[in-house]
């Protein structure tokens, strides 16, 4: 092989355009110009598929070894072995636990990266993008019997493995997360500060609960269940009043009659009541 081509085997197109111009070959470095668009593209694409086999292989031995660790859990109980049926108990929820909080991890890295990188414009992009590929979810929920709605919610909810209780009036249901296991957990283990420096979203914006410096993950929650929905539906599912501080619980309600929702709710996202 060429030495002149061994040389420049290891040098990023970066590198290949400002030894060019330093060399003061103008004509060389426009034409490696030409590659930059494409230069990291194929290793994003490879790198992605490799996450998801990865994930595809997780939840194949997550569901594998819940069924075999809830048959043992079944086989305690019958034995009334209190003090095994506790550890297997605990097992279990550690299987759920520690691999929850790594997607949830990916999740608020990935919102962090569109918007530290590229602008809350791009954040709002991938919330809209991955609200639309779950559509039929919210056309379903949009669909259910208030009660109904309650309980999908509660289920969902609670296998983020957070503190939460729900609460009736005479107009809502009210869930009162302290914390919630994704969003407010993120915010109590100081995600947003070093090292791992989360994204915020600096200015009062709608994708942001029209908050100064509102957490990327939590923005989309203000996106799926809040602006989407108003779009879609005409109203928002998930009526959110997120914490102020990471020490402040997340609170949101259902409102049995939709109709009956504050107009403030919808101005917060930007939109009116119609």
């Amino acid at each position: 092989m060429d030495k002149k081509e061994l040389e420049e085997l290891g040098l990023k197109q970066s590198d290949k355009i400002l030894k060019a111009l330093k060399a003061g070959d103008r004509e060389k470095a426009l034409k490696e110009c030409a590659a930059l668009p494409k230069e990291f593209i194929l290793l994003h694409k490879g790198l992605r598929k490799v996450v998801e086999y990865i994930l595809q292989y997780n939840e194949q031995v997550f569901r594998e070894e819940q069924t075999k660790i809830s048959e043992k859990i079944k086989q305690k109980v019958e034995e009334g072995n209190l003090k095994e049926v506790e550890e297997l108990l605990a097992q279990r929820e550690k299987q759920h636990q520690v691999v929850h909080d790594i997607y949830i991890d990916i999740m608020a890295a990935c919102f962090s990266y569109m918007g530290g990188v590229y602008g809350d414009e791009r954040l709002e992009g991938i919330l809209r993008y991955t609200g639309e590929m779950q559509k039929k979810g919210f056309d379903d929920w949009e669909n259910m019997s208030v009660e109904d709605f309650v309980r999908v919610t509660a289920h969902l909810l609670r296998t983020h493995m957070g503190k939460m209780k729900v609460i009736e009036d005479d107009e809502k249901f009210t869930f009162v997360h302290d914390p919630c296991g994704s969003g407010g957990r993120l915010l109590r283990e100081g995600a947003y500060d070093a090292p791992k420096n989360y994204y915020r979203v600096k200015d009062p914006k709608p994708v942001g609960y029209s908050r100064k410096d509102f957490p990327a993950y939590c923005s989309h929650c203000m996106v799926w269940n809040n602006i989407q929905c108003i779009e879609w539906f005409g109203h928002p599912q998930w009526i959110h009043e997120p914490p102020k501080t990471a020490n402040d619980p997340c609170v949101f309600h259902i409102y049995k009659d939709p109709s009956k929702i504050p107009a403030e709710y919808y101005e917060k996202f930007g939109k009116k009541k119609s």
